[in-house]
């Protein structure tokens, strides 16, 4: 029920804020953020109840996206402070209220009731790790789209509403190098806890992982030395944004899905 109504606040949120359902006025807009805000707190409940309120850490599929759900939503909500940022906001919201509904969904997952604070560490920078790539995924997204319409001369309609396009560049490099450092620190914290790869089943993950994570680092490499932007750096990000993917839920839905295990310490 609580899943259900945080789906519809998210749901009121980017119908009101979007323009769809009203026009854009001083009231539809706090009305929308209300609602946004609703769906996030409600969203973080059930993430509590079903994840944390338990022994150890019941961390599945469908819970690891729905947080990293939250935590995108977290994001939107603060660019709501900004008015010219509402269009992005509405898509970072818009992209939580599909994970809330897939909270809990999945295999057990891992779960340790003896979980000590570093692997829990570990774990929440690992999330948030994604989580910033996962906007600078977004972004890279929205702006190949903008792009290929502007080459052809195609009308933008909907994408008028986000931010300038080189504003929006700067906010995905500015994602992509916080999410870089992040992801470094996860991997090489995650080395901590892996005894044997195969027995963990953390193969497939690791060298994803560190796939990916070269990936990014040569585009911040290359934007930095050799200013690299525009159609080649939107291929990189995407790039390493889907191998990312892979690393961290591909492997984990054949793991909990088709084969009934899970990654033991070092995964999340």
């Amino acid at each position: 029920m609580i899943i259900a109504i945080s789906f519809v606040a998210y749901l009121v949120c980017v119908l009101l804020l979007s323009g769809r359902f009203a026009g854009q006025t001083p009231a539809s807009r706090a009305i929308g953020v209300s609602a946004g805000i609703m769906g996030w707190a409600l969203h973080g409940w059930v993430l509590y109840m079903v994840v944390l309120a338990v022994p150890g850490l019941a961390l599945n599929t469908g819970s690891a996206m729905s947080l990293v759900g939250w935590m995108i939503a977290g994001m939107g909500l603060v660019f709501l402070l900004r008015p010219a940022y509402t269009g992005l906001a509405v898509v970072l919201v818009g992209m939580a209220g599909l994970t809330v509904v897939l909270t809990g969904l999945g295999g057990p997952g891992f779960s340790n009731p003896e979980l000590g604070w570093p692997l829990k560490a570990h774990i929440l920078l690992s999330v948030a790790a994604y989580s910033l790539l996962s906007i600078a995924a977004a972004l890279a997204l929205l702006l190949a789209i903008q792009d290929k319409r502007l080459r052809s001369h195609q009308p933008i309609g909907w994408l008028r509403r986000l931010p300038a396009m080189d504003t929006m560049e700067n906010m995905m490099f500015g994602a992509i190098n916080i999410g870089f450092i992040g992801l470094t620190l996860a991997l090489f914290s995650g080395l901590i806890f892996v005894d044997n790869l195969f027995a963990q089943h953390l193969v497939h993950k690791t060298v994803l992982s560190l796939i990916s994570w070269a990936v990014f680092g040569t585009l911040a490499l290359g934007r930095w030395r050799f200013g690299w932007r525009g159609r080649t750096a939107l291929r990189w990000v995407l790039g390493g944004f889907v191998i990312l993917a892979l690393a961290y839920f591909g492997s984990k839905i054949v793991l909990e899905l088709l084969l009934g295990q899970h990654w033991d310490a070092g995964g999340f």
